[in-house]
């Protein structure tokens, strides 16, 4: 009698990991007419495993289906959580800043520009605010849900001189100025200060703003500003532009100066000035200046040397020196117009004698032309010069409208005196409105003023 054979049925073994985020299964061959796997039988090993969720049941079809025994096989996976984005801050400039000599577009590099200012005008961006992101959940494959890690906010420091707008997605300058990096944040400086002077180390300076420089401007050196210069030092054969007022506790040597508000400065030695308002100083000694307003030499009160001009008058102690050098005051916009006058009637007498010569040209060649074709050489010389006199002709009839309308304005007197505390010399060349008188004696305490038609000098009360 045969011995009886064991039967074995197909065995399944679950296997998950600790975190349980995979489930595997492997099953044994039936054996002697055993019992062999199906999907039905898994999938109630996998239940009783509390195994629910990313179940593959493709797979477990492909498993049975190949009865592929004795093999571990993934048939469960998780939905890992999806962490979330951090805040993220993207700025438009470099914090850090280097100085040093700045190459334009075609490779030059100028080496008095070292980027030590940063312009900015108010509303431009600065940055951009990436917000952080919530994420999303997962499950393991019992169906837990798994917590995400959710994005943190950007660490936002919002400086002074700027805004943060558009539901805190953005920084932008608030005001004009100078950009700058400090304490971990962007900031917006109104005033640029210079702790020292304007030479090499610095480079020129030009700015949105207020500028003030606790030294010097030096030699071959320009300032310009949006708003004002204030200067603790000197300026010194350098060049200063300013939309606001200048301010020079020193003084100025040789230099350029313009700006539309006041000018003041402590002394003011071989430069020229320009502005639309006051300028004043202790002393001015050669150069031009020209102010919109008054010219004003004040405490001790010397102009010697040199032209100035002012459309509202002059004041000043002494005018002139003992030397009798050559100092000329311009007042008025009369005195102006009548400067131009001038200029223009010597203008028309230069073009007159021009047109003359040209004239006698052109009436030799037409002669020479007469007698027989002339060369191409001639031919161009007759062409320039009929060209040149009509040119000039027209400027002759320009500039004698110019004069007509002069000699109207002319006719409105202005009411403003030079004004000379102690002293005005001769080698002083006075012209108020249409007069001008050159000064032949020493006066005291005087007033020049227009009277009937001519500068005469009345006591100063």
């Amino acid at each position: 009698m045969a011995e009886d054979r064991l039967v074995i049925h197909s065995i399944i073994d679950i296997s998950m990991d600790a975190n349980r985020t995979t489930a595997f299964v492997s099953f044994t061959r039936p054996e002697n007419g055993g019992m062999d796997i199906s999907v039905s039988k898994i999938m109630a090993a996998l239940e009783e495993k509390n195994i629910c969720f990313g179940v593959m049941r493709d797979i477990i079809e492909k498993v049975v289906d190949r009865r592929l025994y004795d093999e571990n096989i993934c048939v469960a996976r998780w939905e890992p959580p999806e962490d979330g984005i951090d805040g993220e801050i993207k700025y438009f400039y470099k914090p850090e800043r280097n100085i040093a000599p700045i190459e334009n577009e075609h490779g030059i590099v100028d080496y008095k520009d070292l980027g030590l200012v940063r312009n900015i005008t108010a509303g431009t961006p600065i940055a951009t605010i990436s917000m952080p992101t919530e994420g999303k959940p997962g499950k393991d494959i019992t169906g837990r849900i798994v917590v995400q890690k959710k994005g943190v906010p950007a660490k936002v420091n919002v400086g002074a001189g700027t805004s943060l707008i558009n539901d805190g997605t953005e920084i932008i300058a608030a005001i004009d100025g100078n950009l700058a990096f400090r304490n971990g944040a962007f900031c917006v400086d109104e005033t640029l200060l210079v702790n020292g002077d304007v030479d090499i180390s610095s480079g020129n300076i030009d700015f949105i703003g207020s500028v003030t420089i606790k030294g010097s401007v030096f030699e071959g050196f320009r300032v310009t500003s949006k708003k004002d210069i204030n200067i603790f030092g000197s300026v010194n054969n350098a060049e200063l532009y300013a939309d606001g007022n200048i301010n020079i506790k020193i003084g100025s040597i040789n230099s350029s100066i313009e700006c539309r508000g006041n000018v003041k400065l402590g002394f003011c030695e071989n430069s020229n000035v320009r502005c639309k308002g006051n300028v004043e100083s202790a002393s001015f000694v050669g150069g031009n200046v020209f102010a919109g307003k008054k010219i004003i030499a004040s405490g001790k009160g010397v102009m010697m040397g040199g032209k100035y001009t002012a459309l509202d008058g002059v004041e000043a102690s002494v005018i002139g020196s003992d030397k009798y050098v050559k100092t000329e005051l311009t007042l008025g916009n009369n005195a102006i117009l009548s400067e131009e006058r001038d200029g223009l009637e010597r203008s028309i007498t230069e073009m007159e004698d021009k047109i003359d010569q040209l004239s006698k040209i052109l009436t030799t060649l037409t002669e020479l032309s007469k007698v027989g074709k002339l060369s191409p050489e001639r031919e161009t010389m007759k062409s320039d010069a009929l060209r040149n006199r009509i040119k000039m002709q027209q400027e002759i009839k320009r500039n004698k409208a110019r004069i007509e309308e002069i000699d109207k304005d002319l006719e409105l007197t202005q009411n403003i005196s030079v004004s000379a505390k102690r002293m005005i010399y001769p080698g002083v060349k006075l012209r108020i409105n249409s007069c001008i008188l050159a000064v032949k004696n020493v006066e005291n305490n005087v007033k020049a003023i227009v009277n009937q038609g001519e500068i005469i000098f009345v006591p100063l009360r």
